[in-house]
């Protein structure tokens, strides 16, 4: 067990902070508190509904976790490998509720747990986990990360939200994941109507770059080195790169505004602009009015005859400078179904296929390292044809079951989480870069930046969940525009209704009435908060990437991370009245039951008798802010930032 009082120092907190612990029965004979200063949610989401786990597949469900454990205890014997002993059902929780939900479990949801006579009750923890809004807020943490979400990526004339409330609404309905990949790669059109365009989007005038991430997203592979030469370490060659970006050049992300054709009267943006000052020349037609033009012209399509070209400084003998290049996959070939196709439909198909041996393997050996904090393949998004794994039949075992799952990904995740290798307590042991890690039990490994925020907000506040992004789904009604015939009224109309309804300032504006703490810190789970944060937020102090790269985070420490923790508003919170966990201790009657109730809520287990002794010392000494010392020195520890 980690011990919690190694921390640097024990903190102090003013008196005043949990005096009505002292006597929490006695309520009705002091003044009654001020009012609450931390915000609550209604407890009603605005959000899809969640499609649920099949209950009827736990026997299955079952079965395939006992295969791996069975190809586990293969390993673990071939290699002498000792695991790691099963988790008490108070960590199990903790973890399931960490991994599968993102946040710690409420005082609540443990007790609900621990006190469960259901001997399916952690298969049953799982499954409901797997059909809520947290799961959905969880993986949306990890594919933000893969796919380097933004909310204005490239400039702030570009829109992303929609693509991002698309991604919820794949994750809630349980699209199935070859199918949600096809839709990017394939997607046509405005991003309000059709807001999978996003995804071609985000790599706005970065043709080569955007072949490059969706092979090192979607098959694990980097071939980013043959954009400018053949590959050193690898049989990648510069026209296999370009024969592979050929397949989406001709993709076009904005309008031509100088087509005549398309446009008849001129290039909307100079027209409308032109047009306004005749009609008012104080307006401003900067900012909000040109922001909304461009956001119309910005549209994904494929237009023939735009065909990418070897560069002008080509030196291998296999093509020449500026020579035409033929769209041709990296490796094999492309499936029938691509016949006829356009070139990036080719692409799509080709690459999704039961028949790309890197599509399945790529998603299973990260939704691997996900779950246990290596990976089958490790790097994992560095896949060579002579890559290893570590088990070549338990990855064999999880392509074959996620493709007879018809890539129902979150229906593997449940089996992995079903297994008992995923259900030891975890490993600290040193990954050691010149020996495989050979799966004693998932590794040890600090919270993510949104975990830690997420799990924080457990903590102090009620309803958090509530407090999402607000919609964009009436978007194309209010700045929907035929730029060829639209007027400068209507431009200026839809302007003011986009500053009015979705402006940055504009959503401030709303979190700012319904979810601030002292009008300035925005409490909502890390997934409903703005992309990227700047760098001084919480969230980026403890490692959420700027999603400039694909995987920008970190779990690193620094010494920011540290004096947030002890000073920052977010920890001051919890200890105000009408936090989660001021209220629970109010209701707790007794010293001993205030201090299981600390553990419980922070650590998700009972104190230890050395841990009660310590604790009770400290509350003697402090009084009532004794409490408060017990509270902030918990969070402070490695056993609450970790997951065990």
């Amino acid at each position: 067990m980690i011990s919690f009082w190694r921390i640097p120092g024990f903190l102090l907190l003013a008196v005043v902070l949990f005096q009505a612990v002292d006597n929490p029965c006695s309520a009705q004979q002091q003044k009654k508190p001020p009012a609450s200063k931390i915000p609550r949610g209604s407890g009603q989401i605005n959000a899809p509904p969640v499609t649920p786990v099949q209950a009827g597949r736990r026997q299955a469900v079952r079965q395939a976790a006992a295969e791996i454990d069975l190809l586990i205890a293969t390993l673990h014997r071939s290699n002498q490998v000792t695991p790691t002993e099963q988790l008490d059902d108070d960590l199990f929780c903790r973890r399931a509720y960490l991994q599968i939900a993102g946040r710690i479990p409420r005082l609540d949801e443990i007790n609900r747990f621990l006190t469960s006579e259901d001997e399916d009750r952690r298969q049953k923890l799982i499954d409901r986990l797997l059909s809520s809004h947290d799961y959905v807020s969880s993986m949306f943490n990890f594919w933000s990360n893969l796919l380097r979400l933004q909310d204005h990526p490239v400039n702030n004339n570009m829109l992303a939200q929609p693509f991002h409330e698309w991604i919820r609404e794949s994750l809630a309905s349980n699209k199935p994941y070859d199918q949600w990949v096809r839709e990017m790669l394939t997607a046509e059109g405005q991003i309000w109507e059709n807001p999978a365009v996003g995804y071609t989007l985000r790599d706005s005038g970065m043709d080569l770059d955007h072949v490059d991430n969706t092979i090192q997203v979607f098959l694990g592979t980097q071939i980013g080195c043959a954009q400018c030469h053949d590959h050193p370490f690898d049989h990648w060659t510069q026209m296999n790169f370009y024969q592979m970006a050929a397949f989406t050049f001709g993709t076009q992300t904005r309008a031509p505004a100088g087509n005549r054709q398309r446009f008849s009267n001129g290039p909307p943006l100079q027209r409308l602009r032109e047009e306004m000052k005749k009609q008012n020349p104080q307006y401003n037609v900067n900012g909000v009015f040109s922001r909304v033009i461009n956001a119309n012209l910005f549209e994904v399509s494929d237009p023939q005859g735009r065909r990418l070209k070897l560069p002008h400084d080509y030196a291998y003998d296999n093509g020449k400078p500026d020579q035409p290049v033929t769209a041709r996959p990296i490796f094999g070939s492309l499936p029938e179904a691509a016949a006829g196709q356009n070139p990036r439909h080719q692409m799509a198909l080709w690459l999704t296929s039961r028949d790309n041996p890197r599509f399945t393997r790529n998603i299973v050996n990260r939704l691997w390292k996900h779950a246990f904090g290596v990976g089958l393949i490790e790097p994992v998004d560095d896949l060579h044809e002579d890559s290893a794994a570590v088990s070549p039949e338990l990855l064999l075992f999880l392509e074959e079951e996620l493709k007879r799952l018809n890539y129902d990904i979150r229906e593997l995740q449940r089996v992995i989480y079903n297994t008992s290798a995923w259900q030891r307590s975890a490993s600290a042991e040193e990954l050691d870069p010149e020996k495989p890690w050979l799966f004693p039990a998932p590794l040890l490994r600090r919270m993510t930046a949104e975990q830690i925020w997420d799990s924080l907000l457990t903590l102090a506040v009620y309803n958090v969940d509530s407090f999402t992004r607000p919609s964009m789904k009436s978007l194309a009604a209010d700045i929907d525009l035929d730029l060829n015939t639209a007027k400068p009224a209507e431009v200026r109309k839809a302007a003011e209704t986009f500053d009015a309804k979705y402006s940055q300032a504009a959503q401030n504006r709303i979190t700012r009435q319904r979810n601030t703490y002292k009008g300035k810190l925005v409490l909502a789970r890390a997934s409903e908060l703005p992309m990227p944060l700047p760098p001084d937020h919480f969230l980026r102090q403890f490692g959420q990437g700027d999603h400039e790269l694909i995987e920008s985070s970190s779990t690193d420490g620094n010494v920011a991370q540290i004096l947030t923790m002890f000073n920052g508003e977010i920890t001051h919170m919890m200890l105000e009245a009408g936090s989660v966990i001021y209220d629970n201790l109010l209701k707790a009657r007794t010293v001993d039951q205030r201090i299981r109730v600390i553990f419980y809520s922070i650590l998700g287990r009972e104190p230890s008798r050395g841990d009660e002794s310590t604790a009770e010392s400290e509350i003697r000494r402090a009084g009532s802010a004794g409490y408060g010392n017990v509270i902030w020195a918990l969070i402070n520890t490695k056993e609450f930032l970790f997951i065990q």
